[in-house]
């Protein structure tokens, strides 16, 4: 580590320019820095070296440096800023304070210049030093208060700002203490702290602990030396070389045997001879008494009461938190900085510092995708509108994920700030890289594909036989290479390139291998056909090859000369057969061939690689020896290895292993055997990988995926740097016009839409990433370059009191508008919330946001917008806390949710928090269907075993279990008052029970209602009726629960949905041509509309209902079957709030989506998840919604409403 020494007017980082050296001591430096972007001066203070030169040295600065961060703001305390290293040098920043220490003030005399007394009615100077000795006991009583003792309280560590009426603040907690090193307590200037005290202000204990006692320093030790910095105030200068010898000193002051600065009151005296006792025990424990019995000298001294209020210390706000947060990070403590960045996110969730700094923090340790931190940040930025100036942090975010275009627009207009500037220099150094390019010249899919080290060269094969060399850096075809034969030539099965694109290697299936000049662009030879269908090959520079096939053999050969240098075979699969009849399983274990689709052969031709994916079998063989030199096979019993993806990189330096199951990513050193790296991933067997040659980037693309999307990762960290799109979104000129057989027109822009990825490649450097799909193109992505990390965004720090003004003011107006609503003058009360949000830091407060919301429910007024939307957390419960397709129910008030496990427990979950409450102990199957009634005191569940069961969720205990008449159970409803439930079996009967609290379930009656089994059941919410659906025959029918007789029969669907109203009075039933509306009581139909079968959202009045369309969401009125509005979204998935006013969607690109019911304009656009959305579903009160997806997991959003508030005494402006 090297000496820091920086002279007056250096700029360190591009931000902070040096005023002034202060101060050199014991310990280190102290610098005087003007921040430019804030415009405000900063204390620095800099360990010395030698301080923190080791590991222990630096972990103890560290550790007490994260004390004083960690210290609430306190106006009597100095505010430290930050803690962030420079130089790799750990430097604390501070509150600035003009006016020097009180040390200064006392050495130089200001301290006693002028009358002190300024308006408070005379005292002279004995006056100011009685206000500073309060105040300072203020600060350091506020230390004490959570739970941390300062331990070299001395007039150097007082700070006072005479400019701000002489306020005392007390600085260097903890500092000392973590620069003290052994031997420290050797002679020395004095004054200066030495193994975390200061020796003319240490207590006895303080004394005793420095030569090697074993003793517990406690509040009392702080008690000493705030006396001693009182007794020096009055005395004009320090007349004792040790602490301990203060009780003398005091007694020469009183006798005369000292000069006084300032005359002493005998009551001051008296207070300062307690704090001397010599046993801790014996002293005055809290400071806070202190600074009142001073408080009250000061009266008596003055003549009028003391004139400041004790500080209550405000609590920090999400810029303080988000500051703390990164220094917190800096010191190693990463999940106590994330504990205070969820704070900072509760109390402002669009605080762009506390959405950028988290989200930048999650996405580095691979636990947020490229697309979810842009979601976030664009989510606070829409939803702040003009208020967001912050475009700046979205700019560094595109340029860390190489999407230079995106940061250059948003970096244009940013402040100049250091971080920004760093970024410009970057963009500037950059090539721009090229937009992708699709490529046709294929007549079906592409099968094949291979790039060179630095993509230069690229070759793709196709199902049609046909070789094509491409230049994918300047995305042109640059030829078709020939068979030999004049017949159509086979598919082509497997294509690799050496490193330096002049060799290629080509596959055909059973047919003989090509060995292919790309220079001269000839087929130097063909190789005998391999032993069984060829599925990969791989070539080196010097021309050696290897041929991998679907029966486990594979062959390397020289392909210069020809020569089959060895014919191996890759390890069988064991396995053992199973008799169905008896369900035991054969105790011959057997084995059967494992096709190998994955081969790699290093440079040197002296390892070959090879892997069977599907059996998780890897092996690294040594050629020259023809045998395993490291294998990771499936154990003879059948034990799997977890490996689901191998991607070996080009020369077989490297290889990328995934295990799903585990969900982790390996970097993994074939010649020697070793891991180099495992981090968390989201890859699994479903992906297409490559990797590069060096290990470092690795792309990947899902296999027959509706949306495939490029991803682009890192694989130290594990995270996805860049999501890229590869669907087109218009086809391309071709690329060959005049031939005939090339794809164009409506339908070949309809096949784009259908078009699927079907390989994937990369180049040896990582910089070129190119795809094959099925209809025949290939897709140049040019890759973000690696190495930019943006900087992290230090919010501007309020002081403490502007927190406490702030706090104080918000308090006031809370407490009126308490006053007012329980006058029930709402409106008014409404107007003093909103005036409490406009505070700055307060916008979006919990609290307040909880008031807010209260208040709109009283009023009942309409919601006339959306203030905020964020989310609160999303839950993955692991591998089998949830169903794949998460299967939930909340309660009516909002406040649990129910899921079902694939491990078949029954959770219950704090709904706001997303804290598990309760896991009920008896075990089902599967659920598939949840329902609440009585509150949410009760829970019915069926599930994929055939059974259903009662929970009681007051009493966390099952209460029984239901069952079909001679079948397994399909489905089940409920009616609101948890005293009936229907259920549906597998053989076409409905059984109705009655569920009395305190007594076992009884059956009420069966009713025989489908040929084939029952597809739904549906109870009406006051139980009086019954609706039912099969799935063979695709008939619905009505009941009436009391007598059992059907009422009404009429066509389904094989997909049937049944909803009735609230009140009992419609029913809502779907069938092939659409939803039919029901009238129960005259059995007519109200409205029919042609829609998909399912699904079906109504509003809590049923007056709204929302369907799917064929390429729309719809909105429709339920009496008339009026169109109310169409969201132009491909859904299946979408609920519609209680009030009707707003619909939640989430299409097929998993991007969750707000709507207005009225007017079908998008309101909002949500964080998108990173699997398929399975659900989303509104609270009773529409404050929140739920999503699930299928990794699975859920997430909780919190939905911050506007209300028209109407009263009639009407809406008073705030005071």
């Amino acid at each position: 580590m090297t000496r820091v020494g920086w002279r007056r007017g250096a700029v360190l980082l591009g931000l902070y320019e040096v005023r002034d050296v202060i101060e050199s001591g014991g310990m280190g430096l102290v610098y005087r820095v003007r921040h430019r972007h804030w415009n405000m001066d900063l204390a620095v203070k800099v360990p010395k070296p030698e301080r923190t030169g080791t590991a222990v040295g630096r972990a103890r600065f560290e550790q007490e440096a994260g004390t004083w961060v960690g210290l609430g703001p306190h106006p009597n305390v100095v505010n430290c800023v930050y803690v962030r290293r420079i130089d790799d040098h750990p430097c604390v920043f501070a509150e600035w304070v003009d006016g020097g220490s009180l040390g200064d003030l006392i050495r130089d005399g200001r301290l006693y210049a002028g009358d002190g007394g300024g308006d408070d009615g005379g005292g002279g100077s004995c006056a100011r030093v009685l206000d500073l000795a309060v105040q300072t006991a203020w600060g350091i009583h506020h230390a004490h208060q959570e739970e941390l003792v300062h331990q070299d309280v001395k007039p150097a560590n007082v700070m006072i700002d005479v400019a701000d009426g002489w306020t005392a603040k007390v600085t260097d907690f903890g500092i000392a203490r973590a620069l003290a090193t052994p031997g420290d307590h050797a002679a020395g200037p004095p004054g200066v702290s030495y193994g975390g005290l200061t020796p003319e202000y240490c207590s006895p204990e303080q004394a005793h602990a420095a030569v090697g006692a074993r003793v517990r320093l406690t509040s009392a030790t702080d008690v000493w030396s705030w006396a001693l910095c009182v007794l020096e105030m009055f005395t004009g200068g320090r007349y004792w070389r040790h602490g301990q010898a203060a009780p003398e000193v005091l007694a020469a002051l009183r006798d005369g045997r000292l000069p006084q600065a300032c005359p002493m009151p005998s009551a001051l005296a008296d207070v300062l001879r307690k704090c001397f006792a010599a046993e801790p025990v014996k002293r005055p424990q809290h400071l806070g008494e202190l600074a009142s019995a001073v408080a009250d000298i000061y009266a008596d001294v003055v003549g009028t009461p003391y004139p400041r209020l004790p500080p209550q210390g405000p609590g920090l706000l999400a810029d303080g938190l988000s500051n703390r947060a990164l220094s917190l990070l800096d010191l190693d403590r990463a999940d106590d900085a994330e504990e205070l960045w969820r704070r900072a996110a509760d109390i402002d969730p669009h605080h762009p510092s506390t959405v950028y700094n988290w989200a930048l923090h999650r996405w580095r340790q691979g636990r947020l995708s490229d697309e979810e931190v842009v979601a976030q940040l664009d989510t606070a930025r829409n939803l702040e509108g003009e208020r967001w100036q912050a475009d700046h942090l979205l700019g560094l975010v595109h340029m860390e994920r190489g999407a230079d275009e995106a940061a250059r627009e948003l970096l244009a207009a940013a402040p100049d700030v250091s971080e920004v500037a760093v970024a410009r220099d970057e963009l500037a150094r950059r090539a721009r890289l090229p937009e992708p390019a699709r490529l046709t010249g294929h007549r079906g899919a592409v099968t094949a594909l291979a790039v060179d080290a630095t993509g230069r060269v690229a070759v793709s094969g196709g199902a049609d036989g046909r070789l094509l060399v491409w230049e994918p850096a300047g995305h042109r075809r640059r030829a078709e290479l020939g068979p030999r034969s004049a017949t159509a030539p086979a598919a082509v099965t497997g294509v690799a390139v050496c490193g330096d694109g002049a060799i290629a290697l080509v596959a055909r299936g059973e047919g003989p291998l090509e060995v292919w000049d790309l220079t001269r662009r000839v087929l130097l030879r063909e190789l005998p056909a391999p032993p069984s269908s060829a599925t990969a090959v791989a070539v080196n520079r010097s021309g050696a090859g290897v041929v991998a096939c679907d029966d486990g053999r594979f062959q390397v050969w020289d392909t210069r000369t020809g020569r089959l240098l060895r014919d191996l075979t890759h390890p069988a699969t064991p396995y053992q057969k199973g008799n169905p009849l008896t369900g035991r399983v054969d105790p011959e274990v057997r084995y059967r061939p494992a096709p190998v689709h994955v081969v790699a052969i290093t440079e040197g031709a002296d390892l070959v690689i090879t892997a069977a994916p599907r059996d998780g079998s890897l092996v690294v063989w040594d050629v020259g020896r023809g045998r395993p030199r490291h294998q990771l096979v499936r154990s003879k019993d059948g034990y799997l290895t977890g490996i689901d993806v191998v991607a070996p990189g080009a020369d077989g330096t490297y290889a990328l292993l995934v295990n799903g199951s585990s969900r982790t990513m390996h970097i993994w050193e074939p010649r020697d055997d070793r891991t180099l790296s495992t981090v968390p991933t989201e890859l699994n067997l479903h992906q297409m990988v490559a990797v590069s040659a060096d290990g470092r980037i690795a792309v990947s693309v899902p296999r027959g995926s509706y949306r495939q999307q490029l991803r682009v990762w890192e694989t130290g960290s594990g995270r996805c740097l860049r999501t890229m799109g590869t669907r087109p979104e218009a086809l391309e000129d071709p690329e060959n016009p005049e031939d005939p057989e090339h794809p164009d027109g409506f339908a070949a822009r309809e096949a784009m839409a259908l078009l699927e990825q079907r390989c994937v490649a990369i180049s040896g450097d990582g910089r070129i990433a190119v795809l094959g799909d099925d209809q025949g193109g290939i897709r140049v992505h040019h890759l973000p370059p690696l190495g930019f990390r943006a900087g992290w965004s230090y919010a501007r720090p309020r002081g403490a009191s502007a927190l406490d003004d702030g706090e104080t003011q918000v308090s006031r107006l809370v407490e009126r508008a308490a006053r007012l609503a329980e006058e029930g003058r709402t409106a008014e009360a409404a107007a003093q919330v909103r005036a409490a949000r406009a505070v700055p830091g307060y916008e979006r407060h919990p609290e307040l946001r909880e008031i807010w919301a209260e208040l709109g429910r009283r009023a009942g007024g309409d919601r006339t917008g959306l203030l905020g939307l964020w989310l609160r957390y999303d839950m993955r419960g692991g591998t089998f806390t949830f169903t794949q397709r998460v299967t939930l129910a909340l309660t009516p008030d909002g406040e649990l949710m129910v899921t079902g496990g694939a491990d078949g427990f029954v959770r219950i979950w704090e709904l706001r928090t997303g804290q598990g409450l309760h896991a009920f102990p008896e075990r089902a199957g599967k659920p598939h269907t949840i329902l609440l009634a009585d509150e949410g005191r009760l829970a019915v569940t069926a599930d994929w075993s055939g059974t259903a069961h009662i929970w009681d969720l007051t009493s966390g205990t099952r209460r029984g279990e239901l069952s079909g008449d001679q079948g397994r159970v399909r489905c089940v409803s409920v009616d609101r008052s948890g005293r009936h439930a229907l259920v549906g079996d597998d053989k076409g009967a409905l059984c109705l029970w009655r569920l009395d609290p305190g007594t076992a379930p009884h059956r009420i009656r069966t009713m025989l209602a489908h040929d084939g089994p029952v597809r739904t059941v549906r109870l009406s919410d006051d139980g009086k009726y019954a609706a039912s659906a099969g799935s063979d025959d695709r008939a619905a029918v009505l009941w009436r629960t009391a007598t059992g007789v059907p009422l009404l029969r009429f066509p389904g669907s094989f997909l049937p949905t049944l909803r009735f109203d609230a009140a009992g009075s419609r029913l809502f039933a779907t069938s092939d041509d659409g939803v039919t509306v029901w009238d129960v009581r005259t059995l007519r139909k109200v409205c029919t509309r042609q829609s998909y079968p399912e699904p079906l959202a109504l509003s809590a009045d049923g007056r709204v209902a929302v369907t799917r369309g064929l390429d729309t969401v719809d909105v429709w009125e339920t009496g008339t079957g009026r169109t109310v509005c169409e969201l132009p979204v491909l859904s299946e998935v979408f609920d519609l709030s209680p009030d009707g006013r707003y619909v939640l969607t989430a299409g097929f690109d998993k991007v969750p989506r707000l709507w207005d019911a009225r007017t079908g304009r998008c309101v909002h656009v949500l964080e998108p998840h990173p699997s398929f959305v399975t659900t989303v579903v509104f609270t009773a009160d529409g404050r929140n919604a739920v999503s699930a997806d299928a990794r699975p997991a859920i997430r909780l959003w919190e939905l911050d409403w506007d209300y028209d508030f109407t009263a009639g005494d009407g809406a008073a402006e705030p005071r």
